[in-house]
């Protein structure tokens, strides 16, 4: 499972049970300050679709630095690392967004739904490139 974490919602995606396709799930609505109730969430869909990792997105800058949504991918890593049994994982995520939309632009997807869905569009092109560097595709 792959998560991308915005400011105001988390684009959740699953590979098949192979590990080879990622495709996104759904979008989790949050209070960035109640990580608890995402984390409770996601152990739900973990739970559910038999998830056997999370890999979260971790957005560095160009430079690779550090920022305020890099250290909130750490905080919510933490909090589910301590609430499940299971390997969760930081990954670089940088232009995943772009890379969404420019597919979605492609796709002549309206306004409304790339707003909808791009955040799990974003995470499943993150879980993808993951599964791409564990040599699974």
């Amino acid at each position: 499972m792959a998560l991308d974490l915005g400011t105001k919602s988390c684009g959740v995606a699953v590979s098949d049970p192979t590990g080879t396709l990622a495709r996104g799930l759904k979008n989790l609505h949050f209070d960035q300050l109640v990580y608890d109730t995402l984390s409770e969430t996601i152990k739900t869909l973990v739970d559910s679709q038999r998830v056997e990792e999370i890999v979260i997105g971790y957005p560095l800058t160009l430079a690779g630095e550090v920022k305020t949504q890099a250290k909130q991918a750490k905080r919510l890593q933490k909090i589910l690392r301590q609430k499940m049994d299971l390997n969760v994982v930081l990954f670089d995520e940088r232009f995943t967004t772009k890379m969404a939309s420019y597919f979605m632009d492609s796709a002549g997807l309206s306004k409304k739904r790339k707003a909808q869905d791009i955040d799990q569009f974003s995470a499943a092109i993150l879980l993808q490139d993951y599964l791409a560097t564990k040599g699974k595709v």
